[in-house]
């Protein structure tokens, strides 16, 4: 979580100097000031963002545009994504976790993972769609939903040189997925979400969608193509 010693403190506004989180007074001629409760948690992607968890109550200093939001929590100021904020916590209703607990938990151990990639058909057709499609990857901004290890984004990145990936995980093989990144020189181009993809806010639109649709379709753009085996 972000603490008073390394938040962001300053929004930078067309034509304006930037506006400290201490002057209160310049922030009233620009906005009045509104408190919201958090009805998700979030963690926050950069140094410009805030993090915070459901419930907690975050003063809104600036609708910025429609997704993101400048506010204050804990002395700490940042962008905030506004589909995760409500007048009331009862706006967002409590989630029967359970379910998602136990899907999530069964792809987090790295056993799992590394039996699907010495899935020697599975990881070739893998490898074969995107060398198939490169060309219609190139420079684009992909979306892998659901991305284990990361192999998918992994060769988009590698052969396909795209603008950007976004590889959304939500099991904690996440964290193991951004070492591999980082590893394999690709951190400026694949940028790993360890959240749901309906809870994750991308920093911007993306144009292809990749995944795995359980275990026996990989979705590139509008086309299927089947692995069967």
């Amino acid at each position: 979580m972000a603490t008073p010693g390394d938040c962001p403190r300053d929004e930078p506004q067309e034509g304006e100097d930037h506006v400290e989180c201490g002057d209160q007074e310049h922030l009233q001629e620009l906005v009045h000031p509104e408190e919201f409760v958090a009805i998700a948690d979030y963690s926050a992607t950069d140094q410009t963002q805030l993090s915070f968890l459901r419930g907690e109550k975050i003063l809104i200093l600036r609708q910025t545009t429609a997704d993101w939001w400048w506010g204050e929590r804990a002395g700490c100021c940042g962008y905030i994504p506004a589909n995760h904020l409500g007048k009331h916590l009862e706006e967002c209703d409590p989630e029967d976790t359970w379910q998602d607990e136990e899907y999530f938990g069964s792809y987090g151990t790295l056993k799992l993972h590394l039996e699907m990639l010495a899935d020697q058909p599975r990881t070739t057709k893998y490898h074969h769609v995107i060398l198939q499609n490169k060309e219609s990857l190139k420079d684009k901004v992909i979306l892998d939903v659901g991305c284990g290890t990361g192999i998918i984004s992994l060769f988009c990145a590698h052969y396909a040189q795209p603008k950007a990936v976004y590889a959304v995980e939500a099991s904690e093989m996440a964290q193991h997925t951004g070492q591999l990144v980082m590893q394999n020189g690709f951190a400026d181009i694949i940028t790993v979400f360890q959240q749901k993809v309906e809870d994750v806010v991308l920093p911007e639109k993306v144009d292809v969608l990749v995944s795995e649709w359980m275990g026996t379709c990989l979705l590139v753009g509008e086309k299927v193509f089947p692995i069967w085996r």
